[in-house]
């Protein structure tokens, strides 16, 4: 509907480079996005849509600008999803091509007693990373809908007050780095990032633009502005990160290649029933959108009431023309001697272009008009088969020029001289490397690059940490209420989440840890006293839980170990809290996603074609998993009244110790066994130990703690 970015501003500081910082700045993105225009435009954008659908349907994938052309779409669509043809020409062209494409890749001339000084294009992005600087302000970016239910309105969306990425010293001091520092310093933060989400509210797309954007300005939280007409489902994000970058580390192996440590202060999550119906709603209406896509060009823009013969019309001509007349007209020797038409001619339009070095305005309609009638799987197939076709009569493929300028890059100009008109119109360019070069051409090219074929350094120990990189949330709420300024029903407190992950390049390991210090559950208050559902009682000085998952772990031979810890947790059951819940989730009608139902669906249908070869296979390559659980005994309890209070009998559940650790089934063989032996072999054995599991009843008189537990 309106949109618009105030200062949009990049600074390349080209006479110098190395001394200088390099700043992005954006400041003010809006954006206000509607259904309600979209509806009735729908008809422009709905075939672009369908060609996305269908081109994902066939698993197709490609990256477009946002300003492409539909042409263009396609045509790296087809570059993606297809190999060029190779010409049946000798390998010799293509040699040489390489070799004056890479003629400064080729270290058989160089001196030994020279040492190969970095290059210009290295040096200088290492100098742009160093110093590169980017600040955000003033992002929103919301939606408004009044056609999902008109009679309660919504909006959602998010803003943001600041993002900065700047360039710092050791001491996290920001400054700019000159040429001879090696390690890079980087300070991240993040200030005012909230999402809301308003039910009936007042929909400011039926103003002018002008008022739009002053509105969406005006709604931005930060700490001097608080807009009071949004329901916030997250509260305001802060956050900082430190980066540390040391692109010499795999050669001193004294510290990590990339540190990263993220701390975010508070996470608050608050929904009310209002907001929840609304999102289950919004849910719905984009599911009837997807299924009414194909019914949607025969729809009458009327009201029901008072026009119930077009609608009547608009049924009826939707069931025939798509259930009906399409599948008749489908299969008809008419339709497919007209689609064997089309495709002939855009082959043979096709060909004219991959032949002429200028492509004539009427080339180019042909073309766009045939494709707008034709889909993405007979675009590409008819692609193909004119580049075959052509390559067979021995023709030769003129290289597009103007693409290739425009798909250049900042740099094009330093990669080596411009080759004349007559080599850049007749040559042929393969686009695979195997085509471009030789086994030794290659494994030469790789050296020079420092690049391997393997997936990891086989050079870099196997115990030395590469990247690290650390999560660590102080505090994290969630509370669910039944609307605005009503005390919760429900609210979840997490204090002291932290998470690391670390990677080992030299042994392909990854290690993932995560530790939580406390959790807490309160209910609904009653009797002028809130409930506590879960709190920790476990020691201190431990974590509440932890969590640690490593690949390829030093000290076991298993391929991945597993471990849990807990200390113990009461859990208190609280009657009017549980059934506020139950009654918070509950709405009038069931919810219905056809779209995720028949995903659903399709998943466990491919689990139920697991055959006894594929199992086989998997017992052969699977991983061997170390589970270790540890869980120290917690207990539920139970109170007479389903409210806890001192004067209410107890009933308590004792859970015991829980221990869980892997048995080690050895190296499996699985030939010329049968089917039940290779069932037996596809799961894991564990033993399982409970201890000390107990029933109690407890007075209202007695201290339980203290003499049962």
């Amino acid at each position: 509907k309106a949109g618009q970015i105030d200062k949009l501003t990049l600074k390349i500081p080209w006479k110098n480079l190395y001394g200088e910082a390099v700043v992005a700045t954006l400041e003010g993105l809006y954006l206000l996005v509607v259904p309600g225009a979209s509806i009735i435009s729908l008809g422009a954008f709905l075939p672009v849509f369908l060609c996305l659908l269908n081109a994902l349907h066939f698993g197709y994938c490609c990256h477009a600008d946002a300003g492409a052309h539909s042409g263009e779409f396609i045509y790296g669509l087809e570059n993606f999803v297809y190999k060029d043809v190779k010409p049946g020409r000798k390998r010799k062209k293509h040699k040489n091509h390489f070799k004056k494409r890479f003629k400064g890749l080729d270290r058989s001339k160089d001196k030994p007693k020279e040492a190969k000084k970095d290059t210009f294009l290295e040096k200088l992005a290492t100098q742009v990373i160093k110093n590169v600087q980017v600040k955000i302000t003033d992002i929103h970016i919301k939606y408004e809908d009044d056609v999902t239910d008109p009679e309660r309105p919504l909006s959602f969306g998010v803003t943001l007050g600041e993002f900065s990425l700047l360039s710092t010293n050791e001491h996290w001091t920001p400054c700019i780095l000159n040429e001879a520092e090696k390690i890079i310093y980087k300070l991240i933060r993040l200030d005012s990032l909230s999402a809301y989400w308003n039910v009936n509210c007042c929909m400011s797309y039926h103003g002018s633009r002008e008022q739009i954007l002053d509105q969406l300005k005006n709604e931005i939280l930060t700490s001097r502005n608080i807009p009071r007409n949004h329901q916030y489902i997250f509260q305001p994000i802060s956050a900082s990160a430190k980066l540390y970058m040391n692109p010499y580390a795999e050669i001193e192996l004294k510290t990590p290649k990339l540190d990263c440590n993220i701390e975010v202060q508070n996470i608050a999550i608050e929904l009310t029933k209002p907001q929840y119906l609304s999102m289950i709603d919004l849910l719905e209406s984009v599911d009837y959108m997807v299924r009414n896509a194909p019914y949607r060009k025969y729809k009458p823009y009327l009201p029901l009431h008072t026009n119930s013969r077009q609608w009547w019309k608009y049924a009826i001509n939707s069931v025939l023309e798509v259930h009906i007349r399409r599948y008749t007209r489908m299969w008809s020797w008419s339709n497919i001697k007209k689609h064997r038409q089309l495709l002939q001619s855009y082959k043979t339009v096709y060909k004219s272009k991959l032949t002429q070095t200028k492509v004539s305005e009427e080339i180019q309609k042909q073309i766009q008009d045939l494709e707008k009638t034709l889909d993405v799987f007979n675009i590409i197939l008819g692609r193909q088969q004119a580049q075959v076709e052509v390559i067979r009569s021995g023709q030769k493929l003129r290289k597009k020029s103007d693409t290739g300028e425009k798909r250049g890059g900042w740099f094009s100009g330093f990669w080596g001289k411009k080759e004349s008109k007559k080599k850049d119109e007749e040559s042929l360019i393969p686009e695979t490397i195997d085509d471009l070069m030789t086994p030794e051409e290659k494994d030469k090219l790789f050296t020079a690059i420092g690049y391997s074929d393997s997936t990891h350094n086989l050079t870099l120990p196997k115990q030395y940490v590469a990247h690290i990189m650390t999560l660590k949330l102080i505090s994290t709420s969630v509370v669910i209420r039944e609307s605005k300024n009503i005390p919760e029903i429900l609210k979840i407190q997490i204090i002291g989440l932290g998470t690391q992950v670390s990677q080992r390049p030299g042994a392909q390991a990854v290690k993932i840890e995560a530790k939580l210090e406390h959790w807490y559950i309160t209910g609904l208050r009653q009797q002028d006293s809130l409930p506590s559902l879960v709190a920790s009682i476990g020691d201190t000085a431990s974590s509440l839980l932890k969590i640690e998952f490593e690949t390829n772990p030093e000290n076991s031979p298993a391929d991945q170990t597993l471990i849990i810890q807990s200390q113990p947790v009461e859990v208190v059951y609280d009657a009017k809290t549980i059934n506020a819940v139950v009654e918070f989730f509950q709405s009038n009608r069931g919810l219905d996603l056809e779209q995720i139902t028949s995903a659903t669906l399709m998943k466990l249908e491919e689990i139920k074609e697991r055959t006894a070869t594929g199992l086989t296979h998997i017992i052969e390559t699977r991983k061997v998993l170390d589970l270790r659980i540890n869980l120290k005994p917690s207990y539920l309890i139970i109170p007479q009244t389903g409210f806890h209070q001192k004067k209410s009998n107890l009933l308590i559940l004792d859970f015991g110790t829980f221990q869980l650790n892997s048995k080690d089934k050895g190296l499996q063989k699985t030939t010329n066994s049968s089917l039940e032996e290779i069932m037996d072999k596809a799961y894991d054995k564990f033993d399982i130990e409970i201890k000390s599991v107990q029933l109690l009843f407890a007075r209202a008189d007695l201290k339980y703690q203290e003499d049962f537990l």
